[in-house]
Order: structure tokens, then C-alpha cells, then sequence
């Protein structure tokens, strides 16, 4: 029976494929930028998909309300995207982080738009009990620049291991942390981070895009989220297969 170190080996997975200040700063501040992960070709291929499964009938609708760009089932939108969840550096991180057996939760497109956005901080999971281990890890894509001003991610560097999320004061868009981080980084990184860890949008405040990939990554048999809608399942290689849970 193929397990999960099966997977990690047929995805290139070593133990140096994350470095020890990669694996550092995941243990001590809940999060690391893989900066240049994505070359330009597949950035380019990356940005083309995300665009066309924002036209396709179904996907990408606007929220009037939040003013962001919303695109699912991007598995079935186009096998680019297979590489962004079996990417050796980020199976390794997920794997440090939860020690067991993941599948993939959720992956998905997100663009605010110029003026909109800026969101409450919040974790990807609710709180956990003394002794819990960790059950959710985030990676976003960057397919722009994450700039001071265009709707970057905000952090709270070491809240992933605070047992509560955010408190009622921080959940509203205005608030503003003290130790918060807003994350600066190039197009073709990307920003991986502990789920539990406090994070938000911020206010798109350019007038350029600001695409990301997010993918949500949690334990194989974790009942949370129901799973990923996947297409023609067989086209696919066994280790995506395998991290979809199809």
C-alpha cells in the first residue's frame, strides 16, 4: 500500500528539501517565503489558466460586497496546476508541520481588486485544544508582486501557536496588530505558513492585480473539509492522485 513517504519520494522530497532556517522559521515564527520557486515560463502559464477559469461560466464571479475575484475547482481548470500541490518544497513543509499522513483541502484563485481586500486577521482553523497538533498548513502562490500597498498578506509572526484565534477587537478589516509583518516578496514566490497562525488580506491600494494561488493542505481523514472536485481523475500522476485523495 503506497503511504505518504511513498509520495513524498516520487515528488522529489529529501531531507534537505527544506533547508534548517526554512524548518526554523516554520517552528518558531509559523511561516517561511520560498522566493523564485516559479520560473517564468510556468508564471506565465500559471497567470494565463487563472485568467481563463476567471472566464469560464462558473468561475471567478466578483463579490460585489468584499470586491475580490474568487476562482474554484481550479484541478479541473487546467493540469498546470498540478504542480503547485506536489511541489517538492511545499509537500515538505506540510509535512513538517503536521507529521502525518494530508491531502490537499482546497485550492483556489484570489484577486482583490483596486480599493478592496483589507479583511480581519484570522486563522484557517478554529482553536485547539493543550497537546493538539497542528491540522492545517497554507501556501499562496504569488502570480504578482506582493508589494506594501497592493493587498499583500499580513501576518502575526508566532500566533500559530497560540491555542485561540484572533480575538473580537482584531477580527474587524480596521484593526491593526502591533507585531504584525505585511509580506513583501516577487512574483513566483511563495509564502507558506502554519494554518493556525493569525493572517488577512490587506487593501488592495494600487491599480494593478494581485493574484494568488492559496492551497489548503490538512490531515488525510480530517473531516472539515470535504475535498477537491477532480475532472478525468486518471489523466493525473499518481502522487497528485494520491495528495487530492482521488
Amino acid at each position: 500500500m503506497i503511504g505518504i513517504d511513498d509520495i513524498l519520494a516520487q515528488c522529489g522530497v529529501t531531507e534537505g528539501t527544506l533547508s534548517q532556517p526554512e524548518k526554523d522559521a516554520l517552528d518558531r515564527d509559523g511561516y517561511f517565503v520560498a522566493a523564485g520557486l516559479v520560473d517564468d515560463v510556468w508564471l506565465k502559464s500559471l497567470r494565463a489558466e487563472f485568467e481563463s477559469a476567471g472566464d469560464k461560466n462558473g468561475h471567478g464571479p466578483v463579490n460585489k460586497d468584499a470586491g475580490t475575484r474568487h476562482i474554484n475547482d481550479l484541478v479541473s481548470c487546467g493540469d498546470v496546476f498540478a504542480g503547485v500541490y506536489t511541489h517538492p518544497k511545499i509537500l515538505a513543509a506540510v509535512y513538517h508541520v503536521l507529521g502525518c499522513s494530508f491531502r490537499l483541502g482546497q485550492i483556489g484563485g484570489r484577486d482583490p481588486l483596486p480599493g478592496y481586500g483589507q479583511q480581519g486577521l484570522h486563522a484557517d482553523w478554529p482553536a485547539r485544544a493543550k497537546g493538539e497538533p497542528f491540522r492545517i498548513v497554507t501556501a499562496i502562490w504569488l502570480l504578482d508582486d506582493f508589494t506594501a500597498d497592493n493587498g499583500a498578506t499580513r501576518l502575526v509572526p508566532g500566533t500559530h501557536k497560540l491555542l485561540t484565534p484572533p480575538p473580537k477587537s482584531l477580527a474587524s478589516p480596521a484593526s491593526r496588530h502591533p507585531d504584525q509583518k505585511v509580506i513583501v516578496a516577487r512574483a513566483g514566490s511563495v509564502l507558506v505558513f502554519n494554518g493556525h497562525l493569525w493572517h488577512s488580506g490587506t487593501s488592495n491600494k494600487s491599480n494593478q492585480p494581485r493574484r494568488v494561488l492559496q492551497c489548503l493542505f490538512v490531515g488525510r481523514d480530517e473531516f472539515r473539509f470535504s475535498g477537491v472536485t477532480v475532472e478525468n481523475p486518471d489523466r493525473l500522476p499518481s502522487a497528485a492522485r494520491y495528495v487530492l485523495a482521488v
